[in-house]
């Protein structure tokens, strides 16, 4: 996934505590999936709870007030309303720039960044993380290089997803059991899932069976694309939305890096594409894309790569992603627009 194998984000405080440690062992990966996390109370001065995570079982918070979330759930923590200092939901591209839509939240309750939860250790600010003093740090298995860091500044759980970003459900039920706050996470769900309806039947009434792609314009490794699949915008346009995949797309993963002669293998009605400044470019002169259908056919729906990593992970971003992608193909325009 290109630019979110190079970012990071961590979260830390001055509030040592072992409790980090785990006492069970590595849970199977397998419960990940389900988004299904067991959560038990305990009654050790009535304050903390022991919850199992990625790791095994940590003692928390009940009531943590100073989150500092490095796993990209700053979404989900304010639809749960738990408060949180940290983040490190930023930009995939420079992993310093808050996405616009989240940028008020963060200045009205003071939310300071410490990364990028998408990449590399390298980008997280541990200093900054340990001065902000958290009760309580989440963390997700691409920083598990500094785990053993985190717990010594916080007690810190690790959230039951892999690498791709891909189970965001799960991923959300998981923090709504860590919190007690299921019902709000499925009722949230649920209405995602009836805007999403109402989307999908607005499109089949235009597109009918007529199937889609989801390209991305590789600009770390020139010449090459990604071919989403159930990642990102793809997610959104086959799960979603329940739009038909064209021949080609790859079933079962988030997507699959190509060249562009496999784009002989597409035979797409409709195809959304993404580049770092939103056009087509030097692409259009290729004569493998310009023998697709549905670049003959003037349906190409083009977006920004820095908007889609940013929106389409995420739920509170999948919501104003989905929104840009109908208007998009309903209007005939551009995504970004």
């Amino acid at each position: 996934m290109k630019k979110m194998l190079s970012g990071l984000l961590c979260f830390a405080m001055l509030f040592s505590m072992a409790a980090c440690t785990s006492a069970t062992g590595t849970n199977d990966t397998s419960e990940s999936q389900s988004g299904e996390a067991e959560i038990s109370q305990t009654e050790q001065n009535g304050d903390t709870i022991t919850v199992t995570d990625m790791k095994g079982t940590v003692e928390i918070p009940a009531n943590p007030q100073r989150i500092v979330d490095t796993s990209g759930s700053a979404d989900e923590l304010i639809i749960l309303e738990m408060p949180f200092v940290g983040s490190a939901n930023t930009s995939m591209f420079d992993s310093t720039t808050v996405p616009e839509y989240l940028q008020e939240y963060f200045a009205e309750n003071n939310v300071e960044t410490v990364g990028n939860y998408s990449g590399s250790a390298g980008d997280l600010d541990l200093e900054k993380i340990a001065e902000l003093e958290p009760d309580l740090i989440i963390m997700n298995i691409r920083h598990d290089n500094v785990y053993d860091q985190m717990c010594e500044i916080a007690p810190t759980v690790m959230l039951d997803d892999d690498i791709s970003y891909v189970n965001w459900r799960g991923r959300f039920q998981q923090l709504g059991e860590w919190f007690g706050k299921e019902d709000v996470v499925e009722e949230w769900l649920a209405n995602f899932d009836t805007q999403a309806a109402e989307y999908a039947e607005q499109l089949k009434a235009v597109t009918g069976n007529e199937t889609f792609a989801v390209i991305e314009d590789n600009s770390v490794r020139s010449g090459t694309y990604y071919v989403y699949s159930t990642g990102g915008p793809g997610e959104l346009i086959y799960d979603a939305l329940e739009l038909p995949a064209s021949s080609g797309v790859p079933e079962d993963v988030w997507g699959e890096e190509v060249d562009a002669e496999y784009f002989s293998q597409i035979d797409a009605d409709h195809i959304l594409y993404f580049s770092d400044d939103g056009t087509v470019g030097d692409t259009a002169d290729l004569p493998t894309w310009q023998n697709l259908k549905a670049v003959q056919a003037g349906n190409v729906y083009c977006g920004v790569n820095e908007q889609q990593y940013d929106l389409a992970y995420t739920p509170n971003g999948k919501l104003i992603y989905m929104e840009r992608i109908v208007n998009a193909i309903l209007n005939h325009q551009n995504i970004d627009e």
